[in-house]
């Protein structure tokens, strides 16, 4: 079981360096050759679900004031139009490769 988990993790961020790489390679390799791994292009949603996790536990531990509120509030909407612009990329890039196939 722990080699299993352990492959499984390997091929996972090795997939994920790929995509934070070279994405148009990647995805184009998921679509046409190794449609198991496509998946992986769903990881900014996962981020996404993360991001809100740890801003909704975050808001319960911390008080801020003032000036910190806002800055938190830049970094984690930065954050948020980051993820979301990235998302949109490996989905056009999923939907061309499915379409050119």
């Amino acid at each position: 079981m722990r080699k299993i988990v352990l492959w499984m993790t390997y091929v996972w961020a090795t997939t994920l360096a790929g995509l934070a790489m070279h994405p148009y390679q990647s995805i184009k390799r998921m679509v046409l050759n190794k449609p198991i791994l496509l998946p992986v292009s769903l990881s900014p949603v996962i981020g996404l679900i993360g991001l809100f996790v740890v801003g909704r536990v975050g808001s319960y531990i911390f008080t801020l004031g003032v000036i910190g509120r806002e800055l938190m509030a830049m970094m984690l909407g930065a954050t948020l139009i980051g993820l979301l612009l990235w998302q949109g990329l490996l989905l056009a890039l999923v939907i061309r490769f499915w379409r050119a196939r």
